[in-house]
C-alpha cells in the first residue's frame, strides 16, 4: 500500500484546484477523500456552523446551544479535530473548541448548513 502525504493548501487554492478539476484541467488528487468526507456528516456541519457563529467557550456551552447530550456533542469535535477544522483547546478540567478557520468562505457560518 502506497503512502500519500498531504500538503497545506489555503482555501482559495483549494477552490482553485477543485474549479481546475471540474473543467478538465487537472486531475482529481490522488488522496481518498472518504474519511474527510465522513467528518463532514450533517451534524458536523451543524455543530461547525454554531462554532463559527456563537464562539462557545467550552464544550458544555456547546452541549447548552446545540441541545443535544453530551456524549454526541464530545464525539462531533474529537472528529472534527482529527481533520483540522477545528482544535481542541484544554483549559483546566473543561475543552474549548476553537474553529481553525476565522472566516466562514464556505458557508457554515451563514447558515446554509
Amino acid at each position: 500500500m502506497r503512502m500519500t502525504t498531504m500538503t497545506r493548501k489555503s482555501l482559495t487554492e483549494l477552490r482553485e484546484e477543485m474549479r481546475a478539476v471540474a473543467r478538465g484541467e487537472q486531475k482529481a488528487a490522488p488522496l481518498p477523500a472518504a474519511p474527510l468526507l465522513a467528518a463532514l456528516l450533517r451534524e458536523a456541519l451543524e455543530l461547525l456552523g454554531i462554532l463559527l457563529r456563537e464562539h462557545p467557550a467550552t464544550v458544555t456551552e456547546l452541549v447548552t446551544l446545540t441541545r443535544r447530550s453530551q456524549p454526541n456533542i464530545s464525539r462531533s469535535p474529537q472528529l472534527l479535530g482529527k481533520y483540522r477544522l477545528i482544535r481542541l483547546v484544554k483549559d483546566g478540567r473543561e475543552v474549548r473548541p476553537e474553529p481553525i478557520a476565522k472566516g466562514s468562505a464556505s458557508g457554515f457560518g451563514d447558515g446554509y448548513v
